[in-house]
């Protein structure tokens, strides 16, 4: 922003009357600013490969959008039990959350 400001201050009158609309390169909504600041901020930080990181977003991406938002009986029928709830897990293993 600083480079625009410098910008008109070098010409003034050759901007008289004009109206800008000062914006990025592209549109982005919350969810997309979100998006680009927890990729490349927050997993890119980590260190992880760019692989990994692309898998990790897309995944997030999937999850926000309800893609796995459904329940199976596949975890019982591999091991032959039910599978915990995640406030039994939590609740066996306190020393993970507290």
């Amino acid at each position: 922003m600083a480079a625009v400001v410098a910008a008109i201050l070098r010409d003034p009158t050759a901007r008289i009357g004009q109206v800008y609309e000062l914006t990025g390169p592209q549109a982005l909504d919350i969810t997309g600013l979100a998006e680009q600041y927890w990729e490349s901020g927050e997993l890119a930080s980590i260190g992880l490969s760019a692989h990994v990181a692309q898998h990790i977003a897309t995944m997030a991406r999937l999850h926000r959008n309800g893609r796995y938002d459904r329940g199976t009986d596949d975890v019982e029928r591999i091991i032959g039990r039910r599978p915990q709830t995640v406030e039994q897990y939590i609740a066996s293993n306190p020393h993970l959350f507290y």
